[in-house]
């Protein structure tokens, strides 16, 4: 009787089967858990958004902007659901998103960068620039995918102070209407603890 191989000289096709069969038992088992799911076509429709507090996060971030921010106010059934800061060409600039009722998303953000270099620095996607928007008083620039029609679409409008950016997925008329409330939206005041503490004045000596 030949003598019996040690398993590392047998054959590959062992090991491979035992694979395949761990790898079958195990997905029958979390199948029947209900745990996991695949949807290649899963959207943001699948499942609530998550909200966050949009006004206390801008309030914090104006205290430490140099220029003024606004927070707009948005319609019923948008969902803010991420406000951050991040860098733009250098210099800080605070962000909001917001889930639409529609279910497409738009962003804001809020620099001092110029609109140019937002666009730029957004992604690798190539974008042209488009014929412009005109919202109320205030004319925005618009850039557009070339190619690539599902990536972000962005507006931007520059004046002395800041650079107003607005991005997403959304609908022509749902740009529009942000961007009418980004301008009509008073700056966020800052309190400036100097002013509200009453002055100190020091009694003058005594002759």
């Amino acid at each position: 009787m030949a003598e019996k191989k040690p398993r590392i000289f047998q054959d590959s096709r062992d090991m491979i089967i035992s694979l395949v069969v761990c790898f079958a038992v195990i997905l029958l088992a979390v199948s029947f858990t209900g745990l996991c799911s695949f949807n290649p076509r899963q959207t943001i429709e699948s499942g609530p958004v998550r909200p966050v507090d949009a006004e206390t996060i801008l309030g914090m971030e104006a205290k430490a902007m140099p220029f003024p921010v606004r927070l707009p106010d948005t319609p019923d059934g948008w969902v803010a659901n991420a406000a951050r800061r991040t860098n733009v060409d250098g210099d800080s600039a605070p962000i909001v998103g917001w889930v639409t009722a529609n279910k497409a998303y738009l962003q804001f953000l809020q620099t001092r960068a110029t609109v140019d270099a937002v666009v730029d620095d957004f992604d690798d996607v190539l974008r042209e620039e488009v014929d412009p928007v005109v919202v109320g008083e205030v004319t925005w620039r618009r850039f557009v995918p070339v190619d690539q029609p599902v990536k972000d679409t962005i507006y931007g409008y520059s004046s002395d102070e800041v650079t107003w950016i607005v991005t997403g997925t959304a609908g022509r008329e749902e740009f529009s209407l942000l961007a009418q409330n980004i301008a009509a939206a008073t700056p966020i005041e800052v309190a400036h603890p100097a002013a509200d503490t009453p002055a100190v004045t020091t009694p003058a000596p005594a002759p």
